[in-house]
């Protein structure tokens, strides 16, 4: 077990489960549903960033602080380039045109509904994340 930032300004952490595979040599930590990979801002938090970059919505309320928002604004950044990547990895549920980032996540929304479920999808589909392609979701080799 280990504990990691839960919000971005760093005042709230939460503990983090981590087992070890004696088999393999590996440790695998299992987040709580609310937090993602290697970034300290919630899902729902993420989701209603992401929906107000793609004109879904109203955006974040309340708004993000400073620290908050510059996670928030490189979050989006890096999935603007995966773009190609994700409309892959989600194939025949997307239709084949997708115009950029913006037109990927309403897609992405109309398919999958929220980003928990967009994640779930792309771990095990694909063993992929929406912001980055991690070593946990790989299978040993």
């Amino acid at each position: 077990m280990y504990h990691r930032f839960a919000t971005p300004c760093g005042q709230e952490r939460t503990r983090i489960q981590r087992f070890y595979c004696v088999r393999c040599g590996l440790t695998v930590s299992v987040l709580p549903p609310e937090h993602l990979p290697y970034r300290p801002v919630r899902v729902s938090r993420l989701e209603a960033f992401l929906d107000g970059q793609a004109g879904i919505g109203s955006g974040l309320d309340p708004p993000p602080g400073l620290l908050e928002a510059g996670c928030l604004r490189r979050a989006w950044a890096r999935f603007q380039t995966r773009v190609t990547v994700l409309r892959e990895s989600l194939g025949l549920l997307l239709p084949s045109v997708i115009t950029g980032a913006q037109d990927l996540w309403n897609q992405m929304r109309r398919a999958k509904r929220s980003l928990p479920q967009i994640l779930q999808f792309l771990a095990h589909s694909g063993k992929r994340s929406l912001l980055g392609d991690y070593r946990c979701l790989r299978l040993p080799a």
